[in-house]
């Protein structure tokens, strides 16, 4: 039951910042911007800053900005991860998040927390855990961890 509210705490589009801590830079790096989420299969995330840009997965394939083309998200293990886990959670597809992920799920329908950790080799050398809290039907924070120590925190504004 608290898996399905999980699942419910999708809205259309959600405003965030993130706070980006990577091993190759000396400061974080912040963003800010919105995420969506379309069913079936459509991600989109739009940076406001610190400069533009467009990102959005559809089914298989990765555009940047305007373009028309896109690439293979199979080239970005670490995107595809991301991609399965939230559609999985978002679409309510539990068996495609079980299959990919293993999980542990925490609290009750007031604060929720739910660690995900990739079970494929090919997924594990691009993502460590995805831990997405929250607290009703609403997301609040979602952190991702790679095995090299990157991080990024990306709370949801209400």
């Amino acid at each position: 039951m608290l898996l399905k509210t999980v699942a419910h705490a999708v809205h259309r589009k959600v405003h965030f910042t993130e706070v980006n801590h990577l091993a190759s830079l000396k400061y974080p790096v912040r963003t800010r911007g919105t995420l969506e989420y379309v069913k079936p299969d459509t991600l989109v995330m739009t940076q406001s800053a610190p400069r533009q840009a467009i990102y959005r997965i559809v089914g298989d394939r990765l555009y940047v900005n305007r373009t028309r083309r896109g690439v293979p998200v199979s080239r970005f293990p670490g995107v595809i991860a991301l991609v399965s886990g939230f559609e999985g959670l978002l679409s309510g597809n539990y068996a495609l998040l079980n299959h990919d992920f293993t999980t542990r799920l925490q609290g009750d329908r007031k604060a929720w927390r739910l660690v995900l950790r990739p079970r494929l080799t090919v997924l594990r050398k691009a993502l460590a855990s995805v831990a997405i809290s929250g607290h009703g039907a609403r997301f609040a924070r979602i952190v991702t961890r790679a095995p090299n120590g990157d991080r990024s925190d990306m709370r949801i504004l209400p």
